[in-house]
């Protein structure tokens, strides 16, 4: 009885949950349009300061590894991807390119 009431309670919670989420994620549009108004400018100036951050944060971490090795790994991502996907065509369409 135990092993039925078990699995039955966690579909039920989680079918709960997930109409939870969705009714959260509907629920900007009952708002009021100037709230959503300044919302979205909440939104912007975030944005913004997000972007602001990784200018100052510098060169990315690819930047910092020395050129050959950058090379070394580019050539060894290319040899792993020739072995896995050698029917498959660069434009993606597949197909053999002899």
């Amino acid at each position: 009885m135990k092993t039925r009431v078990v699995p039955c309670l966690l579909l039920l919670l989680s079918l709960l949950g997930s109409a939870g989420s969705a009714w959260a994620q509907a629920s900007w549009r009952d708002l009021p349009p100037e709230e959503r108004r300044e919302m979205r400018q909440q939104m912007r100036e975030h944005w913004q300061q997000d972007r602001n951050m990784r200018r100052e944060e510098g060169p990315r971490r690819w930047q910092e590894v020395p050129p050959e090795d950058r090379r070394r790994l580019r050539d060894e991502m290319r040899e792993q991807g020739r072995g896995q996907g050698d029917h498959q065509r660069r434009d993606g369409r597949g197909g053999r390119h002899d």
